[in-house]
């Protein structure tokens, strides 16, 4: 098994303690699923109980990891979309010169092109997850289950044909999933890693079919545009989300000056989980089952 949690590492019993209290003063529990106002969030005893068990940091039950924990100032650097040659060929360079490990959610038919990037990745410390085979919508109408299961299996395959691992961390093109999406992580064993910090590098290079209308009348930004806006919104535990492109690639190595100038460790996904009151002990990229140890 990749995955393995423990949510009896955070203790409960100040929980026991407030529901007892609020229920005594006729307070009514909150369904966990409720939309309620966040003030009034706090006399529902079912906040308390999440709090405790890190819910809004990973929720265990469909495997989706939201963000750190507060207490370290540490980020995660996370690439989407690649790789895609020149671009990622310099964002390697620069994270290596930098002494700094981070995540890519690779796109297969990229891998396809580019698997010596991927092996490169791999060989050089950092974390490749699966961003589906051809970078389509998973919520579209004609998306089926089969299909999602196609999607991933295919981005699978191809991380396995280049580096001979495979991969536990998963994330959808546009943030976007459904219960269909979640079913299939659970059967394959792979959780979902969101992000908090976007930079918007994307506007400029991203396809136009992918931007919506406000997307569209977005100015391109510069280097140093992304610069700021990753700087303004760091917060500990925060999961940044970055794109494999030019303008990222010219950015990187002041923003990850930036970042260590704010004092914050630039961290895996894997070292941050294993932080969180769940204790999510990950491998991120296993040894695919056909592929030995000695030829490895």
């Amino acid at each position: 098994m990749r995955l393995r949690f423990d949510p009896l590492r955070s203790s409960i019993m100040p929980t026991l303690v407030v529901a007892g209290v609020l229920a005594a003063s006729g307070f009514v529990l909150a369904s966990e699923t409720a939309k309620v106002d966040p003030r009034g969030q706090l006399a529902a005893p079912i906040y308390w109980v999440n709090r405790d068990f890190g819910k809004e940091f990973f929720n265990t039950n469909d495997r989706i990891w939201y963000k750190g924990v507060k207490e370290r100032k540490e980020v995660a650097l996370t690439f989407d979309d690649g790789p895609h040659d020149d671009s990622c060929i310099a964002l390697l360079d620069t994270l290596k010169e930098k002494g700094v490990h981070a995540s890519f959610f690779v796109v297969g038919k990229q891998v396809d092109k580019y698997p010596e990037l991927v092996a490169r990745m791999i060989d050089e410390g950092h974390e490749v997850g699966n961003h589906t085979y051809d970078h389509f919508r998973l919520v579209s109408p004609d998306m089926t289950k089969a299909k999602i299961r196609e999607q991933l299996d295919r981005c699978d395959e191809a991380i396995i044909k280049a580096c001979g691992r495979t991969t536990t961390l998963f994330r959808p093109p546009g943030m976007r999933f459904n219960r269909d999406v979640i079913d299939v992580l659970r059967e394959k064993d792979q959780l979902l890693v969101y992000w908090t910090i976007g930079a918007r590098d994307f506007i400029g290079t991203a396809p136009e079919w992918e931007l919506t209308k406000d997307m569209k009348k977005e100015p391109v930004p510069s280097p140093a545009d992304l610069v700021e806006r990753v700087k303004k919104q760091l917060k500990p535990g925060a999961i940044i989300l970055l794109h494999d492109n030019p303008i990222t690639t010219a950015a990187l190595g002041d923003m990850i000056d930036a970042i260590h100038a704010e004092g914050y460790q630039i961290r895996l996904c894997r070292e941050m989980m294993q932080e969180l009151p769940q204790n999510v002990r990950v491998v991120s990229n296993p040894l695919a089952p056909h592929i030995s140890r000695e030829s490895r």
